[in-house]
């Protein structure tokens, strides 16, 4: 897709999908059903109770939902794991997939992790239909809600561990996610990855300015144009800075 091309589905995703943060008992259960219709009945990767798909970190992580704007329906949800605590362990699904010594030295005060990225099968394919384009960017929405929570939040890391056919997807939208050592089995195969949020979204606004502005909304979510420039709401608290080292980090801190 060209960038004209390009820009013309973003606007159209833009009219048609609602982001929107699942900050209610009843949004919630929207997002476990849609899970469990995902992983539990159109993947058959994990078991769910009742139609809803939850785990241990949903009672330390924040949720959105994309809609559908012509019916209201939810077809898309995605997950922001956050830490516990400036020292804990196990916070992060990454840490039951790869080593204990992954994140030695990282931020985690700073640092959430996307996971839980659904998409209703049934939703996209009906979408496709009409508009393929579109149908192909619902991933943007799913980040932006992401990236939302993470401005409230303070963020300036993120973690997930993806199919490397949705990495490549991502670089295509200028978003580029640092391998963080070799590819694990987990529900298939999957690559352990980070980002430095700053970094991300700088590469974005050069590569696809399209995306950035829709991810950032305009940059009042976060610029990535430089620096370090989390635009965080008023009253959201960011976590106190602190120093690091790491060799996961080399290169790579922007």
């Amino acid at each position: 897709m060209d960038k004209t091309a390009l820009r013309d589905a973003i606007d159209r995703l833009t009219q048609d999908i609602s982001v929107e943060l699942a900050d209610t008992a009843a949004a919630l259960q929207e997002a476990y059903r849609l899970r469990h219709q995902v992983y539990c009945q159109d993947h058959a990767f994990l078991q769910g109770v009742g139609g809803l798909e939850t785990d241990e970190f949903d009672s330390h992580a924040r949720h959105a939902l994309i809609r559908w704007r012509p019916t209201g329906q939810a077809i898309g949800t995605i997950r922001l794991v956050l830490p516990q605590t400036d020292e804990g362990e196990d916070d992060f699904p990454i840490e039951q997939a790869c080593s204990d010594l992954i994140l030695d030295g990282f931020p985690r005060v700073r640092t959430g992790e996307v996971s839980r990225f659904a998409l209703s099968k049934q939703h996209v394919a009906a979408i496709r239909e009409t508009d393929p384009d579109m149908a192909g960017l619902l991933r943007l929405a799913l980040l932006q809600g992401a990236l939302w929570m993470s401005a409230e939040a303070g963020h300036t890391h993120w973690l997930a561990i993806m199919q490397p056919t949705l990495l490549r997807l991502l670089r295509g939208d200028g978003l580029r996610f640092r391998p963080l050592g070799p590819l694990v089995e987990y529900h298939g195969k999957r690559q352990p990855v980070l980002a430095h949020l700053d970094t991300m979204l700088a590469g974005a606004a050069n590569e696809q300015p399209a995306v950035w502005a829709y991810l950032t909304r305009g940059g009042t979510l976060f610029s990535g144009r430089g620096g370090s420039d989390l635009r965080m709401p008023d009253g959201a608290l960011a976590a106190p800075g602190r120093r690091w080292v790491g060799l996961a980090m080399q290169g790579f801190a922007g």
